[in-house]
């Protein structure tokens, strides 16, 4: 079996999130983000792995943890000028890791709860896709004075067509004459 080193290693899709817990697993590692569905249809496109730094363990109070944070980048609509603009998406995330909604109650609000099937099984790479699509910028737009926004003229321009078409209340008018 070929070793890989810690930057190439690929995340694995599911864990054993509470079996993880218990041995305090570190992950240094990426997703092929165009792998992740959801992502690949908010963005233009993902330019770059989404590169993960977490790790599972407990708090001082015991509660189950997923920590750490993720980055990528990506492709997306400028909102001033339309065209594509590359944006770095970076979150840091501390995740409960809960069976039920009674769990979740009980966290502490610091911590978002992320529900484990039955058996302790995570979808990791979920977990990390929902966590770049939450980091996404709602209007994504080039850094000031890169966009290629051009401002319009001070004055509108207009043509003799306007000047030619009918004005709609012009009936009306007629109708009022009479």
């Amino acid at each position: 079996m070929m070793s890989r080193t810690m930057a190439e290693a690929q995340l694995p899709k599911r864990v054993d999130a509470i079996k993880l817990v218990t041995v305090s697993q570190q992950f240094n590692a990426d997703i092929d983000s165009k792998q992740l569905t959801r992502l690949s249809e908010a963005v233009e496109d993902c330019v770059a792995p989404v590169h993960c730094e977490i790790r599972f363990e407990r708090d001082q109070e015991k509660h189950r943890l997923l920590q750490g944070s993720c980055n990528t980048s990506v492709v997306m609509i400028c909102q001033r000028c339309l065209g594509n603009v590359t944006i770095p998406v970076e979150s840091s995330f501390q995740l409960g890791l809960v069976f039920d909604d009674d769990q979740a109650k009980q966290l502490p609000k610091r911590f978002e709860p992320v529900e484990v099937d039955e058996n302790g099984q995570l979808d990791l790479w979920s977990v990390m896709e929902d966590e770049v699509l939450l980091a996404l910028p709602m209007f994504p737009t080039h850094p000031e004075g890169d966009c290629q926004f051009k401002q319009p003229g001070s004055k509108p321009e207009t043509t003799d067509s306007d000047d030619k078409r009918p004005n709609p209340f012009d009936v009306l008018a007629k109708l009022k004459q009479k």
